[in-house]
This record gives C-alpha cells, structure tokens and sequence, in this order.
C-alpha cells in the first residue's frame, strides 16, 4: 500500500511489454470502453458503479491527478484495433484504508490469451520496482473464475472479501506484497484458457 496522499513519482505514461503498448486512455477510447461494458460476457461481472463514459473520465482524471491510473491497452502489433482493453494501478481505499489497487477489462473477443497477465505483470513491475509499494490489492467479483486465475498466475492470492457494493456479493479481495513478488518467478504466466 502507499500511505495516503503521498506523491507518486512521475510513471512513464507509454509502456510495452512484448505484445501490448499501455498508455493513459484518451476521450477516443470511450467506443472501446463502452463496447466492453456492453459486451454481454463482461456484464456478468460488471458490479455496476459509474457509467461508461464518466468511468473512463474518472480513470482520465486519475492520470492528471495522481500520475497514475489504469491503461488503455492495444495489440503492439495491431495499434489499428485500438483499445481491446483496460487496466492497471490505481490508488484508492479498502475499508478505509489507503490501497493500490490492480484490475483489468478486456474485450471477450482478447480473453483467453494471456493479455491480462501480460498487462498485469508490467503494472506489478512498476508498483514494486519503481512505485516502492509495500501490496497490491485486487477486488472481484467471486464468480469470475478466469480473472481470479489470472490474478494467481501473476502473484496475488485470495486474503477475504469486501462489501463494497450494496446489495451485490462482496467481493473477492486479493493481494501480493513486495517480499511475495520478489519470491515469485520471473517466468511469463500462461494464459487463462477461454471459459476458465
């Protein structure tokens, strides 16, 4: 975790990893974002909170605020597409209590091949190497079998749940600390098989 209201230092705003280039979403993003909030295999976890188009302002008003925020994340190899998904660091608060929390959202027709790993390795690369954090946390949905795989392949692993939507499951709380990533292996993570 960072203690609150500390600076982050400045984040490269253009990131790569062998497949992928994450950047800050921009205000073209918003077809993307909205196609995956509306994609019918997402909304089976989409806890709802705020629509499409201020949901990604917020992630926007992150980025000019704290430096950091979640990535819009395009194929390396096809930037033509655009985003085919979203994810990454992010400050905020579990029960209170300053956290950096992780997540991702990709397009169904990009599950299945390792990009939110991949995507989540770089974000845990730079909240250990170069944010110094002490965790990580995730919050998710119980049923979402693939994206808690997805999460354990690259480190995290289940510690509780949290209520923090009312009238929904709680969600799942998962987290790596500094000495657990440093521990785990440096090899890739497989990818999470469709429908895992």
């Amino acid at each position: 975790m960072l203690a609150p209201f500390i600076s982050i230092p400045a984040v490269e705003r253009l990131t790569a990893t062998r497949r992928l280039t994450l950047r800050p979403p921009a205000a073209a993003d918003a077809r993307s974002f909205r196609d995956l909030l509306t994609d019918p295999a997402n909304r089976r976890f989409d806890a709802g909170g705020p629509a499409a188009s201020e949901r990604l302002e917020l992630w926007r008003a992150l980025w000019t605020r704290d430096g950091l925020g979640p990535w819009a994340v395009a194929l390396r190899e096809q930037p033509s597409l655009g985003a085919i998904g979203f994810g990454g660091l992010s400050r905020g608060r579990i029960c209170g209590a300053p956290a950096l929390l992780l997540e991702f959202h990709f397009l169904s027709d990009h599950w299945g091949r390792g990009y939110a790993a991949e995507m989540a390795t770089a974000a845990l690369a730079l909240a250990f190497e170069s944010l110094h954090a002490t965790s990580v946390h995730a919050l998710l949905a119980p049923g979402n079998t693939a994206a808690r795989k997805t999460l354990e392949r690259v480190g995290l692993r289940l510690t509780g749940s949290v209520a923090d939507c009312p009238g929904e499951a709680a969600s799942l709380l998962y987290e790596i600390n500094a000495g657990q990533y440093a521990a785990r292996s440096s090899e890739p993570p497989e990818a999470t098989p469709f429908g895992a």
